[in-house]
């Protein structure tokens, strides 16, 4: 049996469903019960507990052999991985698949980079069997200015002309099934990227063709981005990291891809288009 710990966010609610979709036993750990409702339409089992309550994860490990650890962005990330792999070694759990994310490193300015470099530096000393997932920016979270996109005809970032080979949250959550259904993948990173680098002039552009009207992308300074998405209500770290990450990207240190996608999930990525396409509702 897996335990999914983190499963209704963008990616993990994705891995939740290709699990179900396949059948596979899978035990889901949500925070509250209308989430669990919706995993047990699924025909999954559901748990409510806390990422900060170590005895309800135990609890929740209990008869599990694989877990998918997905801790979503905060201060103390690496904490909290922590905590969950001494529970998963603990309670005897055969194989780890943890996402992570690209850049981990300890010496980058990206403070959740940080945090996913000590977190993955701590699951690789725990002995137990691992995969690491480092996907790239996603696709998805273009939903999150979908508003904007409507009522400004607009996309903001600090990315000047930097490609970026994002990923769809979907080939992701193919690549994390194919590691917990599949022998082989134990002690492995994964770069997950997806398959066309692109601008984000490109990406306006893509959404104009595919939504009918004309969308711009709005090159802002670091400093014009923090202010914006405090302003819009992100904790002041988080909005430092997205003004980071879009310099990074801007540099064209996101640029390469991989066949991590292809070879591990045996599918072509989503392009940009079909997740335009796919999404046309949500930004029309």
């Amino acid at each position: 049996m897996i335990l999914v710990i983190g499963g209704t966010g963008k990616a993990g609610r994705e891995v939740v469903r290709q699990l179900a979709e396949i059948e596979v036993l899978t035990r889901v750990l949500v925070r509250n019960p209308k989430t669990a409702h919706e995993v047990k339409e699924l025909g999954l089992e559901a748990v409510e507990g806390d990422l900060t309550n170590v005895a309800g994860i135990e609890a929740a490990l209990r008869g599990i052999e694989k877990v998918f650890i997905l801790v979503p962005p905060s201060q103390n990330e690496a904490e909290l991985k922590s905590s969950i792999i001494n529970a998963a070694k603990k309670m005897g759990v055969k194989h780890v698949v943890m996402l992570s994310g690209a850049g981990a490193t300890h010496d980058s300015p990206i403070s959740q980079a940080r945090q996913h470099a000590k977190a993955d530096d701590y699951l690789r000393a725990s002995n137990l069997p691992f995969t690491i997932l480092r996907p790239y920016f996603f696709m998805q979270n273009f939903l999150a200015q979908a508003e904007i996109i409507k009522s400004q005809g607009a996309i903001y970032g600090n990315y000047k002309d930097g490609r970026l080979a994002m990923v769809d949250t979907r080939d992701i959550a193919a690549v994390a099934r194919a590691c917990l259904t599949e022998d082989g993948h134990e002690g492995r990173i994964y770069i997950i990227t997806g398959g066309e680098p692109i601008a984000h002039a490109e990406v306006a552009e893509k959404l104009s063709r595919v939504l009918g009207r004309k969308i711009k992308y709005m090159d802002l300074s670091s400093e014009q981005l923090v202010e914006g998405l405090t302003s819009m209500g992100y904790p002041e770290w988080l909005a430092n990291d997205l003004a980071r990450l879009g310099e990074n990207i801007a540099t064209g240190q996101f640029a390469s891809k991989t066949d991590v996608v292809e070879k591990i999930a045996k599918k072509n990525p989503f392009t940009f288009d079909q997740f335009v396409k796919d999404n046309a509702s949500t930004f029309s």
